[in-house]
């Protein structure tokens, strides 16, 4: 059961109002379309509202907040982040260095090659 998301909170009519109308300013302003069914949408409405510059959905935001402190009680704090390392990219099963090259690297390391037309040497640009 502990596995399952509780999604009680949005069997709230006026909670479920507040969380359309954030989705909607969300799609608006991020072009993200979150779903009622995932779960992960109370972090994610956090995440937005955070981030957001409109009061409008910071107010929205505030107000979910409020029902859900009225009906659930205070929220538990949120679990420390771990420190990730970037991943390792992989080309065909071997490691790539994550930095780009140069130009001018790629230009000294590939070799110069005569361009031939009509059996006669051209000019490369």
């Amino acid at each position: 059961m502990a596995s399952t998301p509780d999604h009680r909170w949005l069997m709230q009519y006026n909670i479920v109002n507040l969380v359309n109308q954030c989705r909607r300013l969300i799609k608006a302003e991020f072009d993200d379309a979150l779903s009622l069914t995932d779960p992960m949408l109370r972090n994610k409405l956090a995440h937005y509202a955070g981030h957001s510059r409109s009061q409008g959905l910071q107010r929205l935001y505030g107000e979910i907040r409020l029902a859900l402190i009225e009906l659930e009680g205070e929220d538990p704090p949120p679990p420390p982040r771990k420190e990730t390392t970037p991943p390792v990219r992989l080309y065909r099963g071997q490691p790539v260095e994550n930095s780009p090259r140069q130009p001018e690297q790629t230009q000294r390391l590939r070799p110069s090659r005569e361009v031939l037309y009509r059996g006669r040497k051209v000019a490369q640009s």
